[in-house]
């Protein structure tokens, strides 16, 4: 009983960590924001729970690629990670749509400013039970 208790929980941590990759991650069809391509990452940075009172997010970025396309990269080949040689990623086989926000040099919280660089790169992912659950640094 308590196994199956725990295996649960281990399923919802899973679940919990896909589901804060799209939150964080996934923006597809591409928002449109009021500003133009100049305020998306001051508003989708906000809108995404990255800034707060407190704390502004430095960097991030948001894929805009359908969901299929996206869960198919945990289907690519693991290899292991530049960051640490005990974890395994996986790496988009093609170029895919992004849009990298990081700070302006005088972002502050409350009042973070963010510039875009919108671009097609592959990337890397970690993937547990065939689903995305982090994205390393492009």
């Amino acid at each position: 009983m308590w196994t199956l208790f725990l295996l649960f929980l281990l399923d919802l941590t899973n679940f919990s960590q896909a589901l804060d990759f799209w939150t964080y991650h996934v923006d597809n069809p591409k928002t449109k924001v009021p500003g133009g391509e100049r305020q998306y990452c001051n508003v989708m940075m906000r809108q995404r729970g990255l800034v707060t009172r407190r704390h502004c997010s430095q960097f991030n970025t948001f894929i805009h690629e359908t969901n299929n396309t996206i869960i198919n990269i945990c289907a690519n080949p693991t290899e292991t990670c530049e960051s640490s040689r005990w974890v395994k990623c996986n790496e988009s086989s093609r170029a895919l749509k992004v849009t990298y926000c990081f700070t302006k040099s005088y972002a502050w919280p409350p009042n973070c400013g963010y510039k875009a660089k919108i671009y097609f790169a592959n990337i890397k992912v970690i993937c547990v039970n065939g689903l995305p659950v982090y994205m390393l640094p492009s």
